[in-house]
């Protein structure tokens, strides 16, 4: 009876080996998971090499001599394990402690003894063997290793009944209890084996699950951080018209709306009505059970309150069946568009009326021509006495003549002729007819020239005409006297036009209407000279800027860009 008891506790110690390795291998694997230390390969080789240790020190403090002749120690299984399924190092390493500890600890050091309980024999076999066990199937594994386990230990059996001279009871009872060891030794390790590929596989399966859940949930978050990065509103419907998603750019929607959400997540379960509204709700209602039920795609204009929406409902198919299992909704904002395409109807529209205006001062211009020539004729036939009245209509003649023509520049689109000209020689052809000018006015000019500044591709006669009207104005600002100042300058790059006069300066309010067609400040203006200066401006690429303080004078800036 102690015999049976001895044995048995020897398997039931050798065969926690593989509780503990599955043990090991979930709390190591999770640690080390959470310190990102330690890939699945080194998880399990240390789980494995902790659970043979404590195995093998189990083993060989519970050890016990059975007849005198029989060394009850397992310790050869975990010593196995570790060498079947470690890796090289670690095989040995726990193969030397296993041997170490065997001459250390037990005193019992027969022929048997040596070779069967200290694996001395079994070991380095185990190891040639390991590279084709690890490679064949569980079937495989389990008859190769009972072939190995028979082949070692018979012979090292077989040595104690040739070496000892046992009478005929002695060699039953030492037959019936070796053979009861061998048997329950490699029941024991052919369960070990059985419960390691188990134990492997599950760890595989249990690691190719985390890596598809970390791939499905970096994908679940990629999903969602492009659907609220999207420029539009998204919502997704069940088949009963519920919300299940949305993104946060339609929370923004629904702040005006009865219910003011802080997260998508509190519009799950809602209705469409809480997005849009009850009044617009029954078209997009019907639109919904449409993709879900018949699978229609449908897209239609939807105006709620000041806010123009383009929408599209969509049917969401399960990807594998390809059932519908609910809608989606797509809104896209396009209140700026509208109204932009509004603005260009509205355009396009003054864009024809400028074209008839253009025509019918043209076609007038050329009557008033033959009017002015025949006043003159009548002028020369009639008293002296009427002079006065023949100057004063055709003072009027000539300035609705000279309205007509600022009119007709302002209206053309013609194309610049660019050629690449140096500002200042523009600046210098025109100085003298402005002194000539500014000498009748009693006033005084002054050119303050950059040397520094590069030629530009301009149109010489459309920078002339900009040139004079702006320097014109200045000095019909400055009344009889005061000083006109024409510079250039380089600004950032860009080469800087100025014309500073010291006049009586511009209001604010007046400055942000000046250049708006027919708008002056003059008696006898026409209000579209600086209009013409900004399309010269523009075709340029140039802006042009207004520094003006009340009561010290004004200053043009024109600014050309590079290019």
């Amino acid at each position: 009876m102690f015999a049976v008891k001895g044995i048995l506790l020897q398997v039931l110690l050798a065969g926690i080996t593989p509780l503990l390795f599955f043990l090991f291998l979930g709390r190591l694997g999770t640690e080390f998971q959470e310190m990102k230390k330690a890939s699945s390969s080194v998880q399990i080789q240390r789980s494995l090499l902790l659970s043979c240790l404590i195995t093998l020190c189990l083993c060989f403090l519970f050890s016990s001599v059975l007849l005198e002749m029989i060394y009850l120690n397992l310790s050869l299984v975990p010593v196995t394990l570790s060498i079947l399924y470690g890796s090289y190092p670690i095989g040995i390493l726990v193969s030397i402690i296993s041997m170490l500890a065997f001459f250390v600890i037990s005193d019992y050091w027969t022929e048997p003894a040596i070779f069967l309980g200290s694996g001395a024999l079994l070991y380095p076999i185990l190891l040639l063997f390991v590279k084709h066990f690890k490679k064949a199937s569980l079937s495989s594994k389990k008859k190769i290793f009972s072939v190995i386990w028979f082949a070692y230990t018979i012979p090292c059996y077989g040595i104690v009944l040739w070496k000892y001279n046992l009478g005929r009871t002695e060699q039953i009872e030492f037959g019936l209890y070796s053979s009861l060891y061998i048997s329950s030794s490699l029941l024991v390790l052919l369960a070990a084996i059985h419960l390691m590929e188990k134990i492997l596989v599950y760890h595989s399966f249990a690691s190719e699950l985390e890596i598809r859940w970390k791939e499905y949930r970096h994908q679940l978050d990629m999903n969602e951080h492009l659907l609220n990065t999207v420029p539009v509103s998204v919502v997704a419907f069940d088949t009963d018209g519920n919300i299940v998603n949305a993104n946060t750019r339609m929370l923004t929607q629904m702040k005006t709306k009865e219910i003011s959400p802080s997260s998508p997540e509190e519009m799950i379960g809602k209705r469409i009505e809480a997005i849009i509204g009850v009044e617009h709700a029954m078209r997009v209602t019907e639109r919904i059970q449409s993709a879900s039920q018949t699978g229609e795609v449908t897209s239609e204009y939807l105006r709620v309150g000041v806010n123009t929406y383009f929408t599209t409902i969509s049917p969401v198919k399960n990807p594998i069946s390809g059932r519908v299992i609910g809608s989606s909704m797509v809104l896209q904002d396009i209140t700026e568009l509208e109204t932009l395409r509004n603005e260009l109807a509205h355009v396009e529209r003054l864009g024809v009326v400028g074209q008839m205006a253009a025509s019918i001062t043209h076609e007038v211009r050329n009557p008033m021509a033959v009017v002015r020539g025949f006043l003159q004729l009548l002028r020369e036939k009639s008293p002296g006495s009427l002079d006065h009245y023949y100057h004063i209509v055709m003072d009027e003649l000539d300035r609705a003549n000279s309205i007509i023509n600022d009119f007709l520049s302002l209206a053309q689109n013609h194309a610049s002729e660019k050629e690449e000209v140096h500002l200042h020689h523009i600046i210098k052809e025109l100085t003298p007819l402005l002194l000539a000018d500014a000498n009748m006015r009693g006033q005084t000019i002054e050119v303050k020239l950059n040397e520094d500044i590069p030629s530009k591709f301009i149109d010489p006669k459309e920078i002339k005409q900009l040139i004079l009207n702006l320097a014109r104005n200045g000095m019909e600002a400055m009344g009889n006297k005061g000083t006109l100042i024409i510079s250039t300058a380089l600004d950032e790059g860009n080469v800087r036009l100025s014309i500073s006069d010291s006049g009586p300066g511009i209001s604010l309010e007046t400055q942000n209407k000046l250049f708006e067609p027919f708008f002056t400040t003059k008696s006898e203006g026409t209000g579209l000279g600086l209009s013409l200066c900004q399309g010269i401006a523009e075709r340029h690429h140039a802006t042009i800027r207004i520094d003006s303080e009340e009561g010290i004078g004004t200053t043009f800036h024109v600014i050309f860009m590079n290019q």
